[in-house]
């Protein structure tokens, strides 16, 4: 299998908080067309605003962003007070290929994004032996929305760990404004946990890593900018975290087939104390990953096939009564009401 395939196969089955969806739309609002016609051009009902906990297919994520992006003539979709014109990421992005650190990669793209925006300003700082790559409104009388922060970190942190081929290790997150209820969708874009109601927007993370060397080069660049969500999603040729490798693990299964935890310890050359402590270290537990992988492979055939009993067997549930009570406690919602 190719490498665009495998990224395909990863994305296949990956989704998102239908709160990116809603954000998108309502900073859409009154400037492109009804959010109807939007989300039906996706293949996206628009019942499905109507719960709060619901997932989205993320292809389907990226079209709508894509949609946006187009009718606007704005590759900030509206998230920024002034628009950044189409084909500044691709130039961003190439810009940086020539860099031979990734210090000097991420203080590149805080050059080229001065020069683009006058929205944000961006800095990356020293303190002993920790870099803190910070965000801020360049104007404080016109604040920038936590989500723009948010979406500006994630973007740093995974495009310098897809540059350095290895997850960049963070020390912290930080981020002003209050945690919302739906703040744990933020939280799986870094797996990470953020926090809230912090007086700067910024991530931290050991400064040894700035001397990291650049292992990606124009080639690899060029596959990039075909995907470039794609990749970051599926963040293909990054070294991932546990948790990461055990739901891919358990993604090429079948739900009634999961492996018990000592087989999973074995298979990363772990006891099972190890791998219990380094799961708690990572904030969470190999019952909470196999319940999302059962939840991924249930929303999965709820989307494409509107069956509960198939999404049922699909989570590894014989009995549907059992299934739509994991399910409500899952997502709050019962799989019926969301696929009406």
């Amino acid at each position: 299998m190719n490498i665009q395939n495998q990224v395909n196969k990863i994305v296949e089955i990956s989704w998102v908080p239908v709160q990116h969806i809603m954000t998108l739309l309502s900073l859409a609002e009154g400037k492109v067309g009804s959010h109807e016609d939007l989300l039906a051009s996706c293949d996206l009902p628009a019942s499905l605003l109507e719960t709060q906990s619901a997932r989205v297919p993320f292809k389907s994520f990226i079209a709508l962003s894509n949609a946006i992006m187009i009718a606007m003539d704005d590759e900030s979709c509206g998230m920024l007070p002034k628009p950044i014109k189409p084909g500044s990421f691709a130039l961003l992005c190439q810009s940086c290929i020539d860099c031979k650190t990734l210090g000097h990669f991420l203080r590149r793209r805080i050059k080229f994004l001065d020069l683009i925006s006058d929205d944000i300003r961006v800095n990356l700082q020293l303190e002993g032996d920790v870099a803190h790559y910070e965000i801020a409104a360049s104007d404080d009388s016109t604040p920038l929305s936590q989500h723009i922060m948010i979406i500006i970190l994630v973007l740093a942190y995974k495009m310098g760990s897809w540059s350095i081929r290895e997850r960049i290790p963070l020390i912290s997150i930080s981020v002003s404004g209050p945690r919302g209820k739906n703040a744990k969708g933020y939280d799986n874009l870094f797996d990470h946990q953020i926090n809230f109601e912090q007086d700067q927007n910024q991530i931290c993370f050991p400064a040894e890593y700035l001397d990291r060397p650049i292992l990606q080069d124009a080639e690899s660049m060029e596959q990039f900018l075909k995907a470039p969500a794609a990749y970051l999603m599926s963040e293909y040729g990054v070294r991932q975290s546990l948790a990461y490798d055990i739901k891919k693990l358990l993604q090429g299964k079948a739900a009634t087939d999961f492996p018990g935890f000592e087989t999973v310890a074995s298979h990363f050359n772990f006891s099972v104390a190890t791998l219990r402590r380094r799961l708690q270290d990572e904030g969470t537990t190999y019952q909470e990953i196999k319940n999302e992988v059962r939840l991924d492979f249930a929303v999965t055939v709820l989307v494409r096939e509107g069956n509960v009993k198939a999404a049922a067997y699909a989570a590894g549930f014989s009995e549907p009564t059992s299934f739509f009570r994991a399910f409500k406690r899952w997502t709050g919602t019962t799989p019926k009401a969301y696929i009406s």
